[in-house]
């Protein structure tokens, strides 16, 4: 039967509904079992499809849009090793409750013998991400539409799985969408906020933490009205940093990343009211930073993960909404502010902002390398102020978050949720794409960059994406080569064998320099500013002198 009117090919009507879901970026990497609908999908100018070179990376691709747009990411994969391929993304995507729909192929139920027949169900529960199976061409697009409103929600990955055999079967036009219906919270109330308000009114040092949740402009200026009406500093978790860029009495992060002052006022603070943050081992400091404390935790769900912390009260609601009905009933009780808030903290506050301002002292290192800290100091000055960070995982990780910080959450990719290396490429190219008026910097470890695909460069630079890779080239797997150091043991089986990086990338069409010196760190100071494309800057550093 030819195509009419009323009818679409089921490719076809996924295509549309991708459009209709407001998908305006489509990952993927073609096969049998998605070529015709991401053929539909480009040929209606729907959106934009960026092609990858492997599945893993194009789910990782989405997972860094959604990070950095606040929506959910969608990619596409066909079936068998492809579902195979993105095991690690998509738990990824689940242990860090990333909204992420992937449209994945799946063969035909009675092709026994198909060479890449696999049970995918139970592939993708291993993962932690949900299952959708697309039940019928009748009940295709009902079924994508669960698939969107559970990601949503539940803020979680799904695959939405899609049979290779029936790609060309006829659907009726006429079925539309069903948009995802947003989620409107109540502020918390009765007797659980007056007990918050309670602890509030007799701590003396309060602070308030604010975690990723807390990451919307509502709830950002109720948060700062907040801290002004009880005097109290602001901080937040990792995930959450810059919500308070600007503010004068922005301590900055809560954790192992704070600075010498933020320290004493988390230690010395006796009531903490955490907005949105799960609370996890490495905001306490392994609780070290909650000990002794009132601790008062608003979530905008009920979602539980296993980074929630014990709170000693836990209230439920729009966090905007409860913030603004905790200053009214302090107003109405006539409660004074603190006084934690006073010119000695800002002080303080303003002698570690100059401190920061100031390139640390380089350490002596092996000859042809550089002190990473200070290089990347040196880097942060030279990139624009608004520029999106997504820093792989290595040993170099927590110097890349300290010396690269960024001013709003949504400009921080956060890409160790899994615990995995070589995640950092795929997610910059999400956010690369899908952003285009700041950079987004990669900071990334030789041996996590190696595992990531080099092949996958030639997608950023196809893309034209404003892509500044930072390669901390130690030569070696780093948290190996301290667990055999530490134990005085030869470190050989963690080494890497050295590979030219700039030599390499500039062959796939990066501009590259290697850095070895101050005058090449100066180099790529001016390559940075002068760019017009994807460039890599390959710091080349002394393994044996980087701290985990």
């Amino acid at each position: 039967m030819k195509d009419t009117a009323d009818t679409l090919k089921l490719h076809q009507g996924l295509a549309r509904a991708l459009a209709s879901h407001g998908t305006t970026h489509l990952y993927g990497l073609v096969g049998d079992a998605n070529l015709f609908m991401v053929d539909a999908y480009v040929d209606a100018e729907l959106g934009r499809y960026v092609a990858c070179t492997h599945e893993a990376n194009a789910v990782l691709a989405a997972i860094g849009f959604a990070q950095a747009t606040g929506r959910t990411g969608v990619a596409t994969i066909t079936h068998g090793p492809a579902l195979t391929n993105v095991i690690t993304a998509l738990a990824e995507a689940a242990r860090g409750g990333i909204p992420l729909v992937v449209l994945c192929g799946d063969t035909a139920p009675g092709d026994l013998q198909h060479l890449q027949k696999i049970d995918q169900r139970e592939v993708v529960a291993s993962t932690g991400a949900v299952f959708i199976e697309m039940r019928s061409p009748a009940t295709a697009i009902e079924d994508l539409d669960r698939a969107f409103r559970i990601a949503a929600h539940r803020r979680c990955p799904v695959v939405y799985n899609m049979r290779v055999d029936l790609m060309w079967d006829d659907i009726a036009a006429t079925g539309a969408t069903v948009a995802v219906p947003d989620c409107a919270m109540a502020p918390a109330s009765g007797e659980p906020l007056e007990d918050a308000a309670g602890m509030l009114a007799s701590a003396r040092r309060p602070l308030i933490l604010a975690g990723r949740g807390a990451a919307t402009p509502q709830a950002r200026a109720a948060l700062i009205a907040l801290a002004a009406r009880i005097e109290a500093p602001l901080a937040t978790t990792l995930k959450a940093q810059g919500l308070f860029h600007g503010e004068p009495f922005n301590i900055g992060i809560c954790g192992g990343l704070s600075h010498p002052t933020a320290v004493d006022v988390i230690m010395q603070s006796d009531c903490i009211l955490a907005f949105g943050a799960s609370l996890s081992k490495h905001t306490t400091e392994e609780r070290a930073y909650t000990k002794g404390k009132r601790v008062v935790q608003i979530l905008p769900d009920v979602q539980e993960t296993p980074r929630l912390d014990t709170a000693t009260l836990r209230l439920i609601g729009d966090l905007a909404g409860t913030a603004t009905a905790l200053t009214e009933l302090l107003d109405m009780a006539e409660i004074p502010g603190s006084g934690v808030t006073d010119p000695d903290l800002a002080e303080r506050l303003r002698t570690e902002a100059t401190d920061f301002a100031r390139v640390p002292t380089a350490a002596k290192t092996a000859p042809g390398t550089v002190d990473m800290a200070p290089a990347l100091r040196r880097l942060h000055q030279a990139l624009p102020e608004d520029r999106v960070l997504v820093a792989d995982l290595g040993r170099f990780v927590t110097s890349a978050w300290r010396n690269l910080p960024v001013t709003r959450p949504q400009d921080l990719v956060y890409t160790s949720h899994f615990g995995a290396i070589g995640c950092g490429l795929g997610e910059a190219i999400g956010a690369a794409t899908s952003i285009d008026d700041r950079p987004t910097v990669l900071l990334a470890g030789d041996g996590g960059f190696t595992l990531s695909g080099l092949s996958e460069l030639v997608t950023a630079v196809r893309e034209k994406a404003d892509l500044i890779v930072i390669l901390c080239n130690d030569g070696s797997y780093g948290a190996e080569h301290v667990q055999f150091t530490n134990r005085k043991m030869d470190p050989e089986l963690s080494m890497i064998a050295r590979i030219d990086f700039a030599t390499t990338c500039a062959t796939l069409g990066f501009a590259t320099v290697r850095v070895t010196d101050d005058a090449t760190l100066d180099t790529a100071c001016t390559a940075i500013s002068e760019r017009d494309g994807p460039v890599l800057i390959d710091l080349r550093l002394d393994p044996t002198m980087i701290e985990m």
